[in-house]
């Protein structure tokens, strides 16, 4: 059934507005998919705060017009359908990477990342980084490191100094103690 003229305008103007206000966009190739495989598909990116639409290839290449045609034309090919991606681009790529497993017709062909034009490879090299509170987690141990260090030396230092003040008023003891008659 063919989409009239308004309801295409409609979809033009939500795919410009997605576009504007992600922070990046993966395309996908999901011919051999079925369609529970894109609600399922959908739910997972959905959970990560993204959201996959499939797009008519006329009207993603209107809302893409400032993109050059060469990242249009590679982006496009073939029945496309895109995340949008919200803050965690990695978590979008992990999701879209592991749902390769299920569907090996599925194919990750490239993406807009921060204005950027990303490939498929370059998607799965993202997929493989650790999850964001990894990294957080990661960053706060090196911050902290030296700071833990400072304290143990410092701690070390205090306790050298406090024994040899303790052996020298034990040696003064000893010595002022047998000089005196009994």
């Amino acid at each position: 059934m063919p989409i009239s003229r308004e309801k295409k305008e409609e979809i033009l103007k939500d795919l410009k507005s997605e576009f504007a206000g992600a922070a990046g966009a993966v395309f996908t190739d999901f011919r051999g998919v079925d369609v529970p495989g894109i609600n399922d598909l959908r739910t997972k990116l959905r959970d990560e705060g993204a959201r996959y639409v499939v797009a008519k290839r006329t009207l993603a290449e209107r809302a893409l017009a400032d993109a050059p045609a060469e990242v249009v034309d590679a982006l496009l090919a073939g029945a496309t359908g895109i995340a949008f991606v919200g803050e965690d681009s990695v978590a979008i790529a992990k999701v879209l990477v592991d749902f390769r497993k299920d569907y090996e017709s599925f194919v990750v062909k490239g993406g807009l990342l921060r204005g950027e034009f990303v490939t498929g490879e370059k998607i799965t090299l993202i997929a493989k980084t650790p999850p964001r509170d990894v990294l957080l987690a990661t960053l706060f141990a090196a911050m902290k490191s030296p700071h833990t260090s400072l304290v143990f030396v410092g701690k070390g230092l205090l306790r050298k100094a406090v024994a040899t003040l303790a052996a020298i008023a034990e040696k003064k003891q000893v010595e002022g103690g047998a000089g005196e008659p009994a």
